[in-house]
């Protein structure tokens, strides 16, 4: 091969070589085109991504100092509710749907003084054993267990009354919530009973001073009527005999101012017979004319004196 032959052929080595250089400059720089574009999104997508995160701490830091604060809010009412429920004077306790103690006040644990094991977590049919246990309870014709369960698994059950051992009276209230949930309370009923009682009392006596007062309006009307019998008769007597007309009419008005003092006498006993619900009542026919003349009559002679 001759020298021109030679160069021809490297010159056509060196075009091919330029030509693949350009292309893979063109390649080069069409990849570097789309790195960079690339880079471009995601810088955009790190920034977005940034200020998402940034947000999202933001919200984070407001939602924990909200859930802080209804936290504490949370605290503080509790604490404010079971301080009410402590300067309750009658017992509170809730039971849990499986029926163990949640809480209790002092008042209620203060019923139980002495049994280590009334706390939280004891059951309510335990509550209940060792009331039947001490005699505080009686459950009549049931036997224990059968009032116990009874008792839990009814809604409402009835209140019940008893007397501890150191001589006060607790009204036991037992109410179901809708979530299953016992609450009870041991009302302290000593102050009423003993009201109720001085009120029986105090009515045992009124009744006594009732039946001492119709005893007494009973005798005194009887020794009313011995002598008003006597005088109505001897009025009578005089009246069968010879007396002028102006005597008669004295004696007349004597006489009915004495069969009136008797009717008196007669309304008085029936007072008593009104306080024993023994009065019947009588329909019966009057003279309106004749009732008007007696009562004028009898006033007459005081009206004459003071020259009505």
């Amino acid at each position: 091969m001759g020298i021109a032959e030679r160069f021809t052929e490297e010159r056509r080595a060196r075009l091919a070589a330029q030509r693949l250089l350009e292309q893979k400059q063109a390649e080069l720089f069409a990849a570097n085109k789309k790195l960079a574009e690339y880079a471009k999104e995601l810088n955009e997508e790190i920034r977005e991504t940034r200020e998402e995160v940034g947000s999202l701490r933001d919200e984070n830091m407001r939602v924990k100092a909200d859930l802080q604060t209804a936290t504490r809010r949370t605290e503080i009412a509790e604490r404010r509710l079971w301080d009410s429920v402590e300067t309750i004077r009658d017992g509170f306790a809730v039971f849990d749907s499986g029926g163990r103690m949640i809480a209790a006040n002092t008042a209620y644990l203060s019923v139980f003084d002495g049994h280590d094991e009334i706390k939280s977590g004891v059951t309510y049919i335990r509550v209940l054993q060792i009331c039947t246990e001490e005699g505080v309870i009686d459950t009549g014709d049931l036997s224990p267990t059968a009032w116990m369960l009874e008792r839990w698994q009814s809604d409402a059950p009835k209140p019940y009354n008893f007397e501890l051992w150191n001589g006060q009276y607790i009204k036991l209230i037992d109410r179901r919530s809708r979530d299953g949930d016992m609450v009870t309370l041991a009302l302290n009923m000593t102050e009423t009973m003993s009201v109720q009682t001085e009120l029986d009392t105090a009515r045992e006596k009124a009744k006594a001073a009732t039946r001492a007062k119709s005893s007494f309006l009973a005798n005194i009307s009887h020794e009313i009527r011995t002598p008003m019998n006597a005088i109505l008769g001897l009025t009578e007597l005089v009246l069968d005999g010879k007396v002028t007309d102006t005597q008669r009419e004295y004696l007349s008005t004597v006489l009915a101012s004495g069969e009136s003092l008797l009717s008196l006498v007669n309304d008085i006993l029936d007072l008593s017979k009104i306080e024993a619900d023994a009065v019947t009542l009588e329909r019966t026919v009057v003279n309106l004319h004749d009732i008007a003349f007696s009562v004028m009559r009898s006033m007459a002679t005081q009206a004459h004196v003071k020259e009505l």
